[in-house]
């Protein structure tokens, strides 16, 4: 296998939000990438990955500065991959995983707990059903693209809908709910399939990304079991090896994180499918230092 190239970019959603292969993000996000490179350090390495470059994420504007900078166009993926990526790093495909996946337990959360959406009239008369709710648009950065509603859309709110409808052709309206934990769980897809590799523990404010917590599969495990049983957590984890492997392989290679939510309703109930994201995730860098140190560690004692 050739030397591995890891590109630590994660001004990706911006850029996938945007599409233009011209578009150059803010300085804040490229400030970011250039603080943190230490974390191409904790990337995890993959199974059977061909390609030498493995960035955070793909995405048209990454091609062209790399296409800029003298790499090969050959050794990249092509228009018809990026754009595979693209139409599946919308909150769409979320979506309609969620609805595939069939776990017979009361506990999770059916798919009609969210709406896509394609007028505001669909999104007023969801609000109107539900007291309260989440708005997200299709395609968004970290954090951005969110915004919560309670009884009636605001002036501010049905512009902002307006606007996303027009841009991007749909709103996706969710059930707002207290969170008591988020997680996921990692993949990576290879042409031959998709490999489980573990669970993340996480901590967001206001939909963007706060921290990850250092814990083993086991702990993270007996933690979400507290709420959902072991027997329906492993079949949600196979119901979604399954569904992403008939959608992805064949069109994506690299890794992916599927976002959890355990929140309170009427009594505590479980999101198995909140975001998809086709790239590199904090999870599967937390996931790799934490495998890592526990790795060394034995080595030491031995």
């Amino acid at each position: 296998m050739s030397e591995q190239i890891y590109i630590f970019n994660p001004e990706h959603d911006l850029c996938i939000a945007n599409g233009d292969e011209n578009f150059v993000p803010p300085r804040s996000a490229v400030g970011f990438a250039k603080d943190n490179l230490e974390l191409s350090g904790h990337l995890k390495r993959p199974n059977k990955q061909r390609r030498h470059i493995i960035p955070w994420g793909w995405n048209h504007s990454l091609k062209k500065r790399l296409i800029n900078e003298g790499v090969d166009p050959d050794t990249l993926p092509s228009e018809e991959e990026l754009q595979f990526i693209r139409t599946h790093s919308r909150r769409e495909f979320a979506s309609d995983v969620h609805s595939r996946l069939c776990c017979g337990d009361s506990q999770v959360i059916g798919e009609d707990y969210r709406i896509v959406a394609t007028s505001v009239n669909e999104i007023e008369a969801f609000i109107s059903a539900n007291g309260s709710a989440v708005l997200k648009s299709p395609l968004s950065g970290s954090g951005k693209g969110i915004r919560f509603v309670r009884e009636r859309l605001s002036e501010s709110d049905e512009g902002w809908c307006r606007r996303i409808l027009d841009k991007q052709g749909s709103v996706i309206v969710e059930r707002r709910f207290e969170i008591i934990k988020e997680c996921a769980m990692l993949f990576e897809c290879h042409h031959e399939g998709i490999d489980f590799i573990g669970y993340s523990l996480f901590e967001s404010r206001n939909g963007a990304y706060s921290r990850n917590i250092l814990a083993s599969n086991e702990d993270i495990v007996d933690i979400i079991s507290t709420y959902i049983s072991r027997d329906t957590l492993n079949a949600i984890c196979k119901g979604l090896t399954s569904i992403l492997a008939d959608t992805l392989v064949g069109h994506y290679e690299g890794f992916l994180g599927v976002d959890q939510m355990i929140c309170q309703a009427a009594s505590p109930v479980f999101v198995p499918v909140s975001e998809i994201n086709l790239r590199m995730t904090m999870g599967l860098i937390a996931r790799n230092q934490y495998d890592q140190s526990q790795n060394l560690a034995r080595q030491l004692h031995v």
